[in-house]
């Protein structure tokens, strides 16, 4: 004669379960918070490009006013974490390149942090 084998039902996910879970989303959460913010900047970067490239003034400047009047749109932004060596400007045959080539780290926990690393351009034609 066989014994009966007790059938276990599950009722869910234990204690333990539900921390790791949560943990894994205030972890991802916090990733968030840091890199929102920096991507906000990185889209008002991009709109002072093309803003410069639109703006006829703009053309007639040397790099380095063309630079002056790209550090004064971003402070008008609320651009302020922008290291000023991170700007280049070439010359082109169809005008002027100016080239903002950057990376951001963030610290999330400890010696842990993310990177981010962006490269905007536009080109400012000649008159």
């Amino acid at each position: 004669m066989k014994p009966k084998l007790m059938a276990t039902k599950q009722n869910g996910m234990a204690m333990v379960s539900w921390l790791v879970v949560l943990g894994v989303v205030v972890f991802f959460i916090l990733i968030g918070i840091k890199m929102i913010p920096t991507y906000l900047e990185n889209y008002s970067i991009k709109q002072v490009l093309t803003n410069m490239e639109n703006d006829r003034a703009v053309r007639s400047m040397s790099p380095a006013e063309m630079k002056q009047s790209f550090l004064k749109r971003l402070k008008i932004n609320s651009v302020y974490e922008f290291d000023r060596n991170a700007i280049q400007i070439k010359k082109e045959k169809n005008g002027t390149r100016f080239e903002v080539s950057y990376e951001i780290r963030k610290p999330v926990a400890g010696n842990v942090s993310i990177v981010m690393a962006f490269s905007e351009s536009a080109l400012i034609s000649a008159q």
